[in-house]
């Protein structure tokens, strides 16, 4: 990933480095009923802290670069529904 402070808007021009991703695998496990209350509050703090992150995340591009950047992670902390 590129990164840094836009100069101008426009057209750039350079490499493309596409880069390949590995194969997401999902490992499944069965849970006893005297887990589920614990993996729901595990999932729940995952949750929160995912959206506090994109908070802080949002403020700076907001200050950085404007309201415009700052929606689109807005966009990403209502995907987790908050």
């Amino acid at each position: 990933m590129i990164s840094g402070i836009l100069a101008s808007p426009g057209i750039a021009f350079g490499k493309a480095l596409l880069l390949k991703e590995d194969e997401i695998v999902i490992d499944r496990k069965k849970i006893s009923a005297d887990k589920v209350d614990q993996e729901v509050e595990r999932f729940l703090s995952g949750r929160a802290k995912a959206s506090a992150q994109l908070e802080v995340i949002k403020t700076k591009a907001g200050e950085t670069f404007g309201e415009e950047k700052e929606a689109i992670f807005e966009g990403h902390i209502m995907l987790l529904g908050r």
